[in-house]
């Protein structure tokens, strides 16, 4: 660049095609000689001011009249902004009530399941002995958790700790009577054996008696993964409508992070189901319905049987499943993934022929049976308070240590009655 043109500026060059010099303005473009102006339309005075925030300045009204499809009037409810601020008059219009019905549900099929047709709140509440505001006192989902959840902590015989959420006396009543008109009636697969009546842990692990392999696997958090979407997602699959499936699974469900004294070990991003509810073994039992039924496939499929107590879950089959088992184990995982759940790979075990088989705590390599070990240290604890009075045998400070040791010989002679015999014989010789 020359002193010149650092003076006084270098000259632009035109563009490659433009035949007008870049530095003055463009020519307009005026179109055709023939082709008449485009008509002038006057501006609409009413339309409002544009503004930079996507902000909802003009009402329905104004939009339905620029539509060219304009939407029908919707009925304005009972104070429709005070409805959103006050939970009872949400909850109440969202549940249905006698004169509208919540939407949605089939009578049909609830009827065809034996359960009791709910259609709104009013009825929901008649079935559990409560007042409307009552039962919305413990639906209501913004309320404080710890008014209706009291947090536990239980240690576990392989470390670390249990939470369990018990619920305070009143919900908890609420929750029994749920569980015994409701909860106790929902179809259930034939392989869960937990938490059900006729079904124990002793005719979960007879299915399981004299097999060639005994594969038993552990689904991780079994109850925090159930979680509010699950359980309202099932009820609505059975035929109940949005409001009720909502206020039942409000009942049945509660946000960890809203009772005091939980620590940080839990998951509080969603509601859940808790462990230690009345209501939260059946209505879990109930979800996995589906996967207890694919389980079944599976097993059937390797020569074997299935059964689940609870998160436990167990396969037993002869040499087919005793070859396969690794290949078992990779789609019992794939299976479990895709309902939502994780297996606890530190407590996968198989168990081959020629070594102790346990399924829930029940031998079963011959016959159910108690494992040695535990009637060994029972009997030795009847034994010293033969000899030495049972003043100084409850190490563990249990608050009833007589009635401890009558359900403890219970459990056994219920698994094993002949030496629950034995240990009967004992207790009886002691003296109180």
């Amino acid at each position: 660049m020359g002193i010149f043109d650092w003076l006084f500026g270098k000259k632009k060059k035109a563009a490659y095609g433009a035949d007008w010099d870049t530095t003055q303005s463009a020519p307009s473009y005026q179109g055709p000689a023939n082709q008449p102006a485009p008509e002038q339309r006057e501006p609409f005075i009413n339309a409002p001011a544009r503004r930079t925030k996507r902000t909802r300045t003009w009402g329905l009204k104004w939009r339905q009249q620029r539509s060219k499809h304009p939407l029908e009037s919707v009925p304005n409810e009972e104070e429709p902004f005070s409805l959103w601020s006050n939970p009872f008059k949400h909850h109440a219009l969202y549940g249905g009530t006698e004169a509208k019905p919540s939407k949605g549900g089939s009578a049909a099929r609830i009827e065809a399941l034996g359960l009791p047709n709910l259609e709104n709140l009013d009825e929901l509440a008649a079935l559990l002995g409560e007042t409307r505001n009552n039962l919305l006192h413990y639906i209501i989902r913004d309320r404080p958790g710890d008014r209706h959840y009291v947090a536990r902590d239980l240690p576990k015989k392989s470390g670390g700790t249990r939470m369990l959420l018990v619920p305070k006396p009143r919900l908890k009543a609420i929750q029994r009577k749920l569980n015994a008109k409701l909860i106790r009636r929902l179809p259930l697969n034939p392989a869960a054996h937990g938490f059900r009546r006729s079904h124990d842990v002793l005719s979960g692990a007879s299915v399981h008696v004299a097999r060639s392999v005994v594969i038993s696997v552990d689904i991780e958090a079994f109850f925090p993964s159930l979680t509010f979407r699950r359980v309202s997602g099932f009820l609505r699959s059975i035929g109940y409508s949005r409001g009720i499936a909502t206020a039942l699974a409000n009942l049945m469900t509660i946000r960890p992070c809203n009772v005091a004294g939980i620590g940080r070990t839990a998951d509080t991003r969603y509601p859940q189901l808790p462990q230690g509810a009345p209501t939260s073994p059946g209505i879990a039992n109930a979800i996995c319905w589906r996967m207890d039924k694919r389980l079944s496939a599976l097993a059937r499929k390797f020569g074997g049987d299935y059964t689940r107590y609870a998160d436990d879950l167990t396969f037993s089959g002869f040499d087919e499943m005793a070859k396969g088992a690794g290949r078992l184990l990779q789609l019992v995982r794939k299976i479990v993934k895709t309902e939502g759940l994780a297996l606890n790979e530190k407590k996968t075990r198989i168990m081959r022929k020629g070594r102790q088989q346990r399924v829930t705590g029940v031998v079963v390599n011959q016959q159910t049976n108690v494992s040695r070990r535990e009637f060994d240290k029972l009997k030795a604890i009847l034994h010293n308070c033969i000899k030495h009075g049972p003043g100084g045998q409850n190490r563990e400070s249990v608050p009833d240590f007589k009635e401890h040791l009558r359900g403890r010989i219970a459990h056994i002679s219920h698994i094993g009655p002949e030496r629950g015999r034995k240990l009967k014989a004992m207790f009886d010789q002691i003296r109180w």
